[in-house]
C-alpha cells in the first residue's frame, strides 16, 4: 500500500494540491518563487539617427522643418519611460500638458512649445513610430510646426502587459525663439 492510498480521494487531490503551491512559492517549480515577482526595469538605448531619419522623413514629407536631437529631452523622457513601466500603465497625470510642463521646467529646460507621445508594447522604434502616425492626436504632435527639438527613451520590464514603454518628447527650447504665429 502506497503512503498516499490511506486517505480518501478528496483529501488525497487536496494534500497534492497543497504540496503543489508550497513547492510553487518556494522557488522549486519552474515560474515559481519571489524572485521572479519581482519587477525589474531596464533602461534601453534607442538609436537617435534612426529617430532623426523616421521623424525628420515624415515632417519633411508634409512641408515641416527638420528637428534636431536634444539630450536633455531624452533625459525628461527616459524619467517618463521609467515612470509609466514603473505602473505598467500610461494612464498618468504626469501625461497631461501641466505634467509635461512641470517636468521640462524641473530640468531647467524653458519652452515655448511642448509635445509628448506614449506607446506601450512596440517591440521597436520603427513599430513605436507607426503606432504615433496612425493615432490622431500623436500624429498632430509628430506634425506640430512649433517644435524643433526631439527626445526619446524606452523602458523595458520583466512582467506584466505591456513589457516595452516609449516616450517621444517634442519641445521649442527659448534658445530656439519665439515661433512664428501661423
Amino acid at each position: 500500500m502506497r503512503a498516499l492510498d490511506v486517505f480518501a480521494p478528496g483529501l488525497k487531490l487536496l494534500l497534492i494540491l497543497a504540496l503543489a503551491v508550497s513547492l510553487n512559492a518556494c522557488g522549486v517549480l519552474p515560474g515559481g518563487g519571489e524572485l521572479e515577482d519581482d519587477v525589474v526595469l531596464t533602461d534601453q538605448p534607442v538609436d537617435k539617427s534612426q529617430l532623426l531619419s523616421l521623424i525628420n522623413t515624415y515632417r519633411r514629407q508634409n512641408n515641416l522643418p527638420a528637428l534636431k536631437h536634444d539630450p536633455v529631452l531624452d533625459e525628461v523622457s527616459q524619467k517618463m519611460a521609467r515612470h509609466i513601466a514603473e505602473r505598467d500603465s500610461m494612464d498618468t497625470w504626469q501625461h497631461s500638458s501641466f505634467g509635461l510642463s512641470q517636468r521640462l521646467s524641473k530640468a531647467n529646460y524653458g519652452n515655448y512649445a511642448g509635445a509628448e507621445n506614449l506607446g506601450a508594447g512596440y517591440a521597436d522604434l520603427p513599430a513605436a513610430f507607426r503606432g504615433w502616425q496612425g493615432s490622431q492626436g500623436h500624429n498632430k504632435n509628430l506634425l506640430n510646426p512649433y517644435v524643433t527639438r526631439v527626445g526619446v527613451a524606452r523602458t523595458n520590464r520583466n512582467t506584466g502587459k505591456w513589457r516595452n514603454f516609449w516616450v517621444l518628447t517634442l519641445a521649442r527650447p527659448t534658445s530656439d525663439g519665439r515661433p512664428a504665429v501661423r
